[in-house]
Formats: structure tokens, C-alpha cells, sequence
């Protein structure tokens, strides 16, 4: 991936000092690196390179996956309120939506309805066009025909996206850990690509593999009934562990498409957690796709609270680096500071929250100002913020 420095000087550069307090100590030190606004990366097959995300990108409304089997809705207006100022959008998807028959060919229905409003967007807005991450759902908003391998197994959405109680919302996943499970995952990814890889406006697909309750594969089901149900299908650390290690595998057919994997602290089965296990598998897929695999993490804020081995780790492996927020609520509405973080670990794209006090709460020069922090100066370090009253609101 390609790398810039340059010496700040000029008046673009004064003009981007200007926009943020956290700029200016940057300006003061001299050169500085900047990450190229057309990086691109050199594809593993015979593709064309995909220019890298950049910038803040809408992750779209959520919270349809805490009920079982639900669909998401794409929505264009989030980044609409705020022409130019995005670099991405997540289209979100489920396997269930585009293979409701067993090992049947792909339904391209709702994919392709969101990459038309995009492409009617990007018309709107030549100079500054939207790219597409494309985050296919498995777990629990997985096919029925897929959950009846080595299932139904009856979890429990996890007391985070149940309104804080515990082993209330039921999900229903298959053995996703299981050979015969991975091998439809695989095949219907497989088809996916097939469709997909070639697409230009899809610039990153995101790693769903062995995600029972949402799409981050290392958050595992918390709640003691969800977890014994898990167990008594013959769900264990191994088997997870061997899932998790060939998530990477999972995605072979996308030969053109950065893969981008969302790390957390593996969570061992019966108690503690595994940071060194987690490092293993980001190793293996820096290995296999090199600059293809895009580091992740989907808990961002400052300071950095949890997973602190995880986010070395990330930036000490560096780019291509993304990262998700945590919900505004988690990370203070505490904005600037929070985007700042991710850049100092390194982030080139950085998904926001457009709901729960999104980001459609805010003002179209505060999304400004967050937006120029990726294209001014990047400081050495964030200021530790005031701790903030929750639930926030606002732009803090």
C-alpha cells in the first residue's frame, strides 16, 4: 500500500490545522505521514487493485440483529444530510436473504438495490464518491435450512443488545463451528464472490465466520443458558478456536476485495480470556492476504478501556487498518477525540454509528470537522477526556 510523507506547508495545510485543536500540535513537529488519498492494494488474483476506503463510513443502523432472524434496511439519507463529507457505507446483508433455498443460487435483490441508490449518490457527488463495505450475516440471521445443521441451538442475544437483561431475546444459530456447516458457509460465500469480487464499488468484505450473535467472530454468547445449549451441541474452546483460525479460508474466493476482520480478546468457553490466540489468527491472515487483510476492531473510544492488547497489536502490525466506534453512549458522544484515536492506531476508514445519537444527531459542520481530521496532520496522542454523563448526547 502506497504511503506519503510531505512537510506542512502551504495553505492547505494551514487550513487543516485550523480545523481541529488536535492538528495544531501535529503542525508544530515538522513532517509528518498522511495516508495517501489513493491508496491502493495490489490484488492476490487477477482483479483490478481497489482503492482503499477512506474516511468516516456509515455503518447503518444495527439494531434489527438482536432479534432472530431479522433483515436490515439500507438506507441512503444518513450520508445524503451530509453530501461529501463520507468515504464509505456498509451494506449490510444476511445469508438468509440470499440463500433462502439450500445451497440454491444467489438472491442479489437487496445488495443490489443498495449499490443502485449508491451509484445514484456518487452521481449526485463525483468529487467525493462513496465506496461499499459488504457485511454478510451469518448466526442467527443465517437460513433456516443452514440452522438445522446441528440445530436449532438456542442462544441468547447478549444482555448488551437486550436492554441489559440477561438470557431474554432468543436466537437460534446452527453448529456454525462444525465442517458441514462451514463447508455451506464457504459455498454460498463462495457464490457471493462470484457475483461480487469484480464489483468496483465494493471495496472491503467483512469477515462474519463463526459470529453466533452478531458479525464480530470473537464476541461469543455470554449468558449461562445460551452457553450450556452451545455446549451440549458440542460447541468448545477447540472447536470455536479452529473455527476462528479458518475464517480467512472462508473468504478464498475473494481475490480482489480487501477482507476485513474484526478482532476482539478471544473468550475462552467456561471463564477469562486469550489475547495471544487472538494475535495468532491476525498473524495467519496478514500472512495469507498480506495487504488484503484489513485489521479491525468494532469498540472504539478513547481511552482505550478494552481489548488494549488487541489495539497494539492492530497498530503495531499496522495498515491497512479500519475501525467501528463503540455506540456513542459507550464512547461519551466524547467524537473528536474518539476519530483522533483511531487515527493515531493507525485507521484509515472509521465506521460511526448513524443512530442511538448517532451521527444524524449532529450538526453538517461538525461532520465536517470530523471528516477533515483524516486529511490534516495526525497527532502523537489524544487528551484523555472528562469522563461525560451517560446517556450522552450531542457532539462532546
Amino acid at each position: 500500500m502506497s504511503r506519503n510523507l510531505r512537510s506542512p506547508d502551504g495553505p492547505t495545510v494551514r487550513l487543516a490545522c485550523l480545523l481541529t485543536i488536535f492538528a495544531l500540535a501535529a503542525c508544530a513537529r515538522g513532517v509528518v505521514a498522511t495516508p495517501s488519498p489513493t491508496a491502493t492494494i495490489a490484488p492476490v488474483g487477477l482483479g483490478a487493485p481497489k482503492a482503499l476506503l477512506r474516511g468516516l463510513i456509515d455503518m447503518q443502523d444495527i439494531s434489527w440483529h438482536n432479534t432472530d432472524n431479522a433483515q436490515p434496511a439500507f438506507d441512503i439519507s444518513n450520508v445524503d444530510a451530509f453530501p461529501g463529507l463520507f468515504g464509505g457505507i456498509v451494506i449490510n446483508a444476511t445469508w438468509s436473504q440470499m440463500q433462502p433455498v439450500s445451497n440454491g443460487a444467489i438472491d442479489r435483490t437487496a445488495v443490489d438495490a443498495a449499490l443502485a441508490a449508491v451509484r445514484t449518490y456518487n452521481d449526485a457527488n463525483p468529487s467525493a464518491p462513496l465506496g461499499v463495505k459488504l457485511r454478510i450475516y451469518g448466526g442467527s440471521n443465517a437460513p433456516a435450512w443452514a440452522k438445522s445443521i446441528g440445530g436449532p441451538v438456542r442462544i441468547y442475544r447478549n444482555p448488551a443488545g437486550c436492554g441489559g437483561v440477561e438470557d431474554s431475546c432468543l436466537l437460534t444459530v446452527g453448529a456454525f463451528w462444525t465442517p458441514p456447516y462451514i463447508a455451506s458457509w464457504r459455498s454460498f460465500l463462495g457464490k457471493v464472490a462470484a457475483q461480487y469480487d469484480a464489483e468496483p464499488l465494493i471495496r472491503a468484505v467483512a469477515v462474519t465466520s463463526c459470529a453466533a450473535q452478531t458479525d464480530e467472530p470473537f464476541v461469543t454468547t455470554s449468558g449461562p443458558i445460551g452457553k450450556a445449549h452451545l455446549k451440549t451441541a458440542g460447541y468448545d474452546d477447540q472447536a470455536e478456536q479452529a473455527c476462528l483460525s479458518g475464517a480467512v479460508d472462508d473468504y478464498a474466493a475473494w481475490t480482489s476485495t480487501p477482507v476485513d476482520f474484526t478482532f476482539n480478546a478471544y473468550e475462552n468457553a467456561d471463564s477469562g480470556v486469550d489475547a495471544g490466540f487472538t494475535k495468532t489468527v491476525m498473524a495467519a491472515c496478514r500472512t495469507k492476504l498480506g495487504d488484503l487483510c484489513i485489521l479491525d476492531n468494532h469498540a472504539l473510544q478513547t481511552p482505550l478501556t478494552a481489548d488494549l492488547a488487541v489495539y497494539n497489536a492492530i497498530k503495531a502490525d499496522g495498515p491497512p487498518i479500519n475501525f467501528q466506534t463503540a455506540s456513542p453512549g459507550g464512547m461519551g458522544c466524547i467524537w473528536p477525540e474518539t476519530i483522533t484515536q483511531g487515527l493515531i492506531l493507525g485507521a484509515r476508514a472509521i465506521e460511526v454509528w448513524p443512530k442511538f445519537q448517532g451521527f444524524t444527531t449532529l450538526t453538517v459542520p461538525q461532520v465536517q470537522a470530523l471528516h477533515d481530521l483524516f486529511y490534516a496532520p495526525v497527532p502523537a496522542s489524544t487528551p484523555v477526556p472528562v469522563p461525560l454523563p451517560t446517556p450522552c448526547s450531542g457532539y462532546n
